[in-house]
């Protein structure tokens, strides 16, 4: 009676054990079908651009050349003016050549190296699958050889939509393929930027601060910046070079309230106006440099509304206004020592060392190192030179560089 007693406890036991077995192992089981479930789907076009040799869009890994240090940099763009990151990469001096190390030699850190400017601007809907295809469809394109252009060994993403519709994708793209290219978004880049330093310096529930970020309208519309909203308070301002502020403009309206404020440069023709200077009946900017002013202040008179940290960083998103720091620090300045009634009205909400983030800066330093790593830099000794892939010409005229590169 006492041994049936002692084997009845045993199988009892041995019974609890496998019960707990198989209940753990459906556990298992259970988690990683849900964790399938929640992986993105890969769209079908990438399975294409890989596998179907009969699609216009094949690309095959096997065919790209052993020697990779010597083929181009590709810079992927939406919009003419994308081709300010060129410009940027070919003027480029933050590393020392020999050593890799911070710090500038004189020496641009991507002499010698080959460009292709690649600018298809986006269908109609940007937030259509259709368009998200198309755009991993151009972009793959310079993965392959295209009649004398080869394939390239780096991928700089510089067109806004294109970063928001297909830039995970294109990454999917490479390692699936394992292409072994390097891929760079400037957009992420000039967020990741920013976001490490609020991460770094102001983190702290008393060191709170505000991130202006001036970008195109497209990008606006897009939410391109949006995820910086996680973590910091943003403000948003639109700029777009062809479209110059005016007391008439839908989308850039003069203030009469701000005309002061504005400090618009009068000189040059920079400013249009008939009756009085601060008080006319006709007003419209005529130059970049006072179209920049205004969307300074612009962005900074959002802040008297409501209550906010003061503006400590600008991520400049869009290309013209990126190129234009002095005047922006200028217009910062101006605005901080601004008064009226004998009393300051931006100055706290304006710090005094504001930083400027330039997201194409950035990606080029993310390329340089990622180049070096990768042993793929080219260190030519001859010229860089550029060529360019757009259905329509571009004014190369405010692109020093470019404009010598581009006869190589």
């Amino acid at each position: 009676m006492e041994r049936s007693f002692t084997i009845n406890k045993r199988f009892r036991a041995v019974r609890t054990l496998v019960l707990i077995f198989l209940g753990g192992l459906l556990w298992l089981t259970g988690g990683c079908g849900n964790a399938r479930e929640e992986e993105p789907e890969r769209l079908p076009v990438i399975n294409e651009i890989l596998n179907d040799t009969n699609s216009v869009w094949y690309l095959d890994p096997a065919s790209y050349p052993d020697r990779r240090e010597v083929l181009p940099l590709g810079v992927f763009g939406t919009e003419k003016d994308d081709i300010a990151t060129v410009e940027v990469l070919l003027g480029f001096d933050q590393f020392d050549n020999i050593t890799g190390k911070p710090g500038s030699d004189g020496i641009s850190d991507f002499a010698g190296e080959y460009f292709d400017f690649v600018c298809r601007p986006p269908a109609n809907d940007s937030a259509s699958d259709s368009a998200r295809i198309e755009t991993i469809k151009n972009m793959a394109v310079m993965f392959r050889q295209e009649g004398d252009r080869p394939p390239v060994k780096a991928l700089v993403v510089a067109g806004d939509p294109a970063s928001v519709m297909a830039y995970e994708d294109i990454q999917d793209l490479i390692r699936t393929g394992d292409l072994g290219v390097v891929a760079i978004s400037v957009l992420q880049a000039g967020v990741d930027k920013t976001l490490d330093y609020v991460r770094q310096f102001h983190s702290g529930r008393n060191k709170r601060i505000t991130v202006g970020v001036i970008a195109s309208e497209s990008s606006l519309a897009l939410k391109a910046y949006e995820s910086l909203r996680e973590e910091v308070e943003v403000v948003y301002q639109g700029f777009t070079p062809d479209s110059l502020p005016s007391l008439n403009n839908p989308l850039y309206p003069l203030d009469r309230n701000l005309i002061k404020d504005y400090h618009f440069d009068y000189s040059r023709s920079g400013m249009n106006y008939r009756g009085s200077r601060y008080n006319p009946g006709v007003m419209e900017v005529n130059s970049t440099e006072n179209a920049v002013r205004y969307a300074v202040t612009s962005l900074v008179s959002q802040l008297l509304l409501g209550s906010h940290s003061p503006l400590k960083c600008i991520l400049t998103g869009e290309n013209t206004f990126s190129r234009y720091p002095g005047i922006i620090m200028e217009q910062l300045t101006f605005l901080r020592n601004f008064r009226q009634n004998n009393r300051y009205i931006y100055r706290h909400l304006i710090d005094p060392e504001v930083v400027l983030i330039n997201p194409r800066e950035e990606a080029a330093g993310i390329l340089y190192k990622a180049l070096r790593e990768d042993r793929l830099a080219a260190f030519r000794t001859t010229p860089s030179f550029v060529r360019i892939h757009s259905p329509e010409p571009l004014d190369l005229s405010k692109y020093p560089l470019l404009n010598v590169c581009i006869n190589h």
